[in-house]
């Protein structure tokens, strides 16, 4: 009894501390630095295959343990979490590089942009080089808050987990119910997260930023379920 009678204390006091108000001027801009497990799993599949021994030069430069720079930019309710690329990758003197393209994972770009007053989202996902543009209902998650601690950019973040698969690290001091990908829901900006398919670490914060929120630009719309069908075509021709 008593440790519920705690656990109910904690919750409020994580619910006076994400009471704080941003002006309409500001942004929240947030770095991340983004592990895929799926890509270091395929990578390694890759380089150990006997098929591509004798083409292991051309694989040389493919790192299972390859980082991605995202930003997400937070304006009142809504949201752009974009990828950052690297100069050197947007330099016209590099050579040919190898973009990661099969059924299990895909290293094309996906963008995201979140609405939190309608709970809604639209995601920009590139398919053999076209871009396809996706609306759908944000997933509404359904978080178990632990009074678990620790610091993450000099802030106190707190943990929630959804079953054994997924764990979050938000700061109740920053108080947005967004995150990075499609996360969202908890009471305070999340900083840190891990499920299945990527770790997300948050590397910089900017709470009072003038950056935009990023606009999805124009693509061809379709369904979910479109995308998903054009997927499994593309690799099953």
């Amino acid at each position: 009894m008593n440790k519920m009678k705690h656990y109910r204390q904690f919750l409020l006091l994580l619910a006076m501390l994400a009471t704080g108000e941003f002006t309409s001027a500001q942004s929240i801009e947030v770095n991340y630095s983004v592990y895929s497990k799926k890509r270091a799993e395929v990578v390694k599949k890759i380089k150990g295959s006997k098929e591509n021994q004798s083409y292991q030069g051309l694989f040389d430069g493919m790192s299972a343990e390859k980082k991605d720079s995202f930003c997400l930019v937070v304006k009142g309710r809504l949201s752009s979490f974009e990828k950052i690329e690297p100069e050197e990758e947007l330099s016209d003197n590099q050579g040919p590089r190898i973009i990661i393209v099969n059924p299990s994972f895909s290293e094309e770009n996906v963008s995201v942009y979140k609405n939190l007053e309608e709970m809604s989202v639209t995601e920009l996902k590139d398919l053999l080089a076209r871009t396809y543009s996706i609306t759908h209902p944000l997933p509404r998650y359904q978080w178990k808050v632990s009074p678990d601690s620790r610091e993450i950019m000099g802030l106190k973040a707190y943990k929630a987990t959804i079953g054994d698969s997924i764990m979050a690290w938000f700061c109740p001091t920053i108080p947005v119910q967004d995150g990075p990908a499609l996360y969202n829901g908890l009471p305070g900006l999340i900083l840190d997260l891990e499920d299945t398919n990527s770790i997300y670490s948050c590397t910089s914060i900017n709470t009072n930023s003038t950056r935009e929120v990023g606009k999805p630009k124009r693509a061809k719309e379709v369904t979910e379920e479109e995308f998903e069908e054009m997927r499994k075509r593309a690799f099953h021709r």
